[in-house]
């Protein structure tokens, strides 16, 4: 019974108590783990479950799609073939110009931000749909690994902008592809 009655001596133990603002400091360093961890799985898709919102289905026609190229300043380390492809098949339902003036007012005659994996978001596709009847364009950006479009912007002509609210499948559904960016390095 001696054993049960002997004092254990401490050594290199201190008896020193965590005050408040330590845990404070390891609290609030928890919390900044925590959504660093968050934010990085946010920006990097890990969220991603394949909805998109999108309910409708895709029933559009496509038109057979004529190569063709388009230049921008900004694509001079990325070569279209290789890294990338385009696709006009405007002919006959829209003018190349009103389409290039909508892609630029869209920002999206620079190639470089599709194919950057720092900025591109795994995009593997884009589509202009154009709606003659409203004269707009309908965009469907699509990412790598989905089958239906991740975002659908609608550009107006008339207003030389991005029109804001909800793009209703009636917009694009039975309307031309006039345009595709396809991304080659995905």
């Amino acid at each position: 019974m001696d054993i049960l009655n002997n004092q254990f001596k401490r050594e290199n133990m201190s008896d020193k108590k965590p005050n408040k603002t330590q845990i404070l400091y390891l609290a609030i360093a928890g919390a900044g783990v925590i959504i660093l961890v968050l934010l990085v799985l946010l920006l990097t898709g890990g969220f991603s479950n394949g909805n998109t919102g999108a309910t409708a289905q895709e029933t559009g026609t496509t038109a057979k799609p004529t190569a063709s190229s388009f230049s921008s300043s900004s694509t001079k380390k990325y070569v279209e073939g290789k890294d990338y492809s385009i696709k006009y098949s405007n002919a006959g339902v829209v003018d190349k110009t009103k389409l290039d003036k909508a892609i630029k007012g869209m920002s999206m005659d620079d190639i470089s931000s599709f194919i950057d994996t720092k900025t591109s978001s795994d995009i593997a596709k884009i589509e202009f749909i154009y709606n003659s009847s409203q004269d707009t364009f309908i965009i469907k950006t699509y990412h790598v690994g989905n089958d239906k479009p991740n975002a659908i912007t609608r550009y107006s002509n008339k207003e030389n902008a991005v029109v804001q609210g909800q793009v209703s499948p009636k917009e694009y559904d039975n309307q031309p592809v006039v345009y595709t960016w396809t991304n080659l390095t995905k």
